[in-house]
């Protein structure tokens, strides 16, 4: 399995679009893998994760083309993870040669009501909205999507909705993703345990730094996370841990998150970074 994170940052970016603070004037000044764009990752070339504003960007940068894909998880309607307008220029003259005719999209409820709310007020064109499928998914019920068995996780996040984070299983390998999400929830974190394949690759919340914040993890429980997966057992011997949606308000510049965990083995994400598990 081929693990691309096209965004490592926030909710705002890193340095955020409007601020001016410690980090993100640092950010600005240091770039390269100081410098995050919104949440998103790419599985295979062909699995999508979240849908931010920054996606054009992400696949302009990564010869991406958009229409090679066929199906894309969300996982949750938060605005840096689902930028639904996206979708108007998907089909017609737009974009009249895609390798995917139909395009699918998984995630909560909320996915498909937010989008069908949206056009209703500023419609979209006949050919584009009948060929994006939605598909409603429920925490811990597997679904095939493509050539994996993708099992969603109730995240402790957005308690306004039913946000999801994944396991991703080629049936060689899985990949746990947490992102965006507090410290798993007993019932979650149970079910993480008991899953039947070891984990090769797990991606964790990195938002809240040195900070607290129920719905995000920080670095202390990013540690603590890698301590009681790999206690358990669940882990494979060379798995890879990693972070990500990381913020300026709470973590510093990638070197600085890098020292953190220096003895950890626990890497920080950064924009394009490559996995293979």
């Amino acid at each position: 399995m081929k693990i691309q994170i096209l965004g490592s940052g926030g909710g705002e970016g890193y340095p955020a679009l409007f601020c001016g603070c410690k980090h993100c004037n640092a950010a600005r000044k240091a770039g390269g893998k100081s410098l995050r764009s919104l949440s998103q990752t790419l599985i295979d070339g062909k699995l999508l994760i979240d849908l931010p504003a920054d996606t054009l960007s992400h696949f302009r940068q990564n010869s991406i083309n958009f229409g090679d894909i066929e199906n894309v998880l969300i996982t949750h309607v938060h605005a840096d993870h689902y930028c639904l307008n996206l979708f108007e220029t998907r089909g017609t003259d737009f974009a009249p040669v895609m390798t995917y005719k139909k395009l699918h999209v998984y995630g909560n409820a909320d996915v498909e009501r937010l989008f069908n709310g949206y056009y209703e007020l500023f419609p979209i064109r006949d050919e584009i909205r009948k060929n994006i499928v939605f598909h409603t998914l429920a925490p811990f019920e597997s679904v095939k999507i493509g050539g994996y068995k993708v099992t969603p996780l109730k995240a402790n996040h957005a308690p306004e909705q039913v946000a999801l984070n994944y396991i991703m299983d080629d049936g060689k390998v899985a990949l746990l993703y947490l992102l965006d999400s507090g410290y798993p929830t007993d019932e979650t974190l149970s079910y993480i345990k008991s899953y039947p394949r070891r984990y090769s690759c797990v991606i964790m919340d990195g938002t809240m730094g040195v900070n607290y914040y129920v719905h995000h993890m920080n670095f202390s429980e990013d540690i603590k996370f890698k301590e009681e997966l790999c206690g358990a057992g669940v882990c494979a011997d060379n798995a890879k841990f990693v972070i990500a949606h990381i913020t300026h308000n709470h973590c510093g510049l990638h070197e600085e998150i890098e020292a953190y965990f220096k003895d950890c083995g626990i890497i920080p994400a950064y924009d394009g970074m490559r996995l293979e598990i």
